[in-house]
């Protein structure tokens, strides 16, 4: 009888343009909420049906192995409450050229989604703006710097295309970690200090010049981190911004004068 139900139900499963579409979407993003999934799919602000929708999507793409995932509480879904956090399993990576979410850790589950969300709020901006955005998230590890994603826009309506490389670091935790008089997060950042048109970026990247996005928790750990710098490695690579800021930026030479956008690149 087991067997039968089991033929039965891949009888009844259709990879529908639905499907393809959120499996395509996973793929891009490695890890997505029910309410992320559902926004993307209708390209505007997801309603409740929405929501349903892309949640029955979810399900049966995980009965039948495509994705994997994990439960998870998000406060600021339409719905609210305990939803999961979906991403490719072995079989859909394999299937559509992502990175598997099979046996990933909910400990850095945050981490990721936060990622996740910074990659929806650029393309969004840069759909918006007619900028070109080109993403990367996965094999950064064998490089000399290991950022949580490595991404470009390009003004394909400025001379020469004029293409921006930048590379994301999430930081939500408070400056600490203090190591010869040095919170972490700065040693991080010096390190990029000493890449920044140095042998090994042009090598290992094909570039010279880069921006370092960081995004931390709220204002105040912005502020706080803005004033942290040193003046030797005061440098406007560095963008800094809270967690839903808009996408304004400021650096450590000027953040009291003014905030920074893509579109001032």
């Amino acid at each position: 009888m087991g067997n039968r139900e089991n033929q039965n139900r891949k009888q009844r499963f259709r990879l529908t343009r639905a499907k393809h579409r959120a499996l395509q979407l996973l793929g891009e993003f490695f890890v997505l909420r029910t309410n992320d999934l559902a926004a993307l799919q209708k390209n505007r602000t997801a309603t409740e049906s929405d929501c349903r929708t892309a949640r029955h999507t979810l399900y049966l793409l995980f009965q039948e192995g495509y994705v994997h995932r994990i439960p998870y509480l998000d406060l600021e879904q339409v719905t609210g409450g305990a939803t999961y956090a979906y991403g490719l399993s072995d079989r859909g990576a394999k299937e559509y050229a992502g990175k598997t979410f099979d046996d990933y850790s909910r400990r850095t589950l945050d981490h990721e989604l936060a990622i996740s969300d910074f990659h929806i709020a650029v393309r969004r901006f840069c759909a918006e703006h007619a900028l070109e955005l080109l993403w990367q998230q996965s094999g950064l590890k064998t490089k000399t710097i290991h950022p949580d994603a490595y991404f470009t826009i390009t003004d394909p309506g400025k001379e020469g295309r004029n293409t921006n490389h930048f590379f994301l670091e999430i930081e939500r935790s408070k400056v600490g970690n203090v190591r010869d008089g040095q919170p972490s997060i700065i040693r991080k950042l010096i390190n990029y200090y000493a890449y920044y048109n140095s042998a090994p970026c042009r090598a290992e990247w094909g570039i010279a010049t880069f921006r370092v996005i960081i995004q931390v928790a709220n204002e105040t750990r912005a502020a706080n981190l803005l004033r942290t710098f040193g003046e030797e490695y005061r440098h406007r690579m560095f963008w800094i911004a809270a967690a839903g800021a808009d996408l304004r930026f400021r650096t450590p030479c000027d953040f009291d004068e003014r905030a920074y956008s893509f579109l001032d690149i």
